[in-house]
């Protein structure tokens, strides 16, 4: 699990980041200004309270800079914030502000920490990624996969939306709700996850030899499935 920490200049604020949504996947720290070393952390998410704090904010960016490459967001009080430029050009990664859905934030922490296991992972030369995609390939004209470079296999409209999500970023793991986002995007509908494994245990039936040990895609425990290629 990815370990995030969250930082506020002002203890009383009212207007706190929703700690109880992202804890549902990452492990949350609260920071002081004063904590020790951030290389354990995966990501810091610092919490403009005013204006005022701009000189602190620029002072630790330019700390946790030193100590670690982690991803830096700035959460600000306006949208017209006079710091916006200065903290991403002293290093943070993205500025947002502190009124946007936390779900939308959600989606920008899950696209950026998704990359981490992309980006430990040793390189692969265009030989070998091509090969690999040879085995899965979709084909949208027809919302089909070709296995193998075998027979066709037409797939439904939801099947085909979650095999492209998941040859979009092959070998890691997509959780269940960034699948049920990027798939539904209705927060009206209930059991949530249920969709999500009905769809791919039907995907699975289509282009897996043998379902029970499925080669292509696998589920990783507690998280979500990952495209195997």
């Amino acid at each position: 699990m990815h370990n995030i920490g969250i930082l506020y200049l002002n203890e009383s604020t009212d207007n706190v980041i929703n700690h109880e949504f992202l804890s549902q996947k990452y492990n949350i720290i609260e920071l002081t200004e004063d904590s020790k070393p951030v290389d354990e952390l995966h990501a810091v998410i610092i919490r403009e309270e005013e204006t005022s704090d701009l000189s602190t904010i620029c002072d630790l960016i330019l700390k946790i800079r030193k100590q670690s490459q982690c991803y830096i967001w700035v959460s600000t009080v306006t949208e017209s914030s006079v710091g916006k430029l200065v903290y991403l050009q002293l290093g943070a990664d993205q500025v947002f502000e502190a009124n946007r859905e936390i779900k939308e934030i959600g989606l920008i922490i899950d696209n950026a920490l998704c990359r981490i296991g992309q980006e430990n992972r040793p390189n692969q030369s265009i030989e070998e990624i091509s090969e690999n995609k040879s085995m899965f390939q979709l084909n949208s004209s027809n919302i089909s996969v070709v296995i193998d470079g075998g027979n066709e296999v037409v797939l439904t409209k939801l099947e085909y939306k979650i095999a492209e999500l998941l040859l979009k970023t092959p070998n890691t793991a997509v959780d269940y709700e960034t699948i049920y986002q990027q798939i539904w995007n209705d927060d009206s509908l209930e059991n949530k996850r249920y969709r999500v494994a009905n769809v791919v245990y039907h995907l699975r039936r289509k282009v897996e030899t043998n379902i029970k040990k499925p080669k292509f895609i696998k589920t990783v425990r507690s998280r979500g499935y990952m495209l195997n290629i």
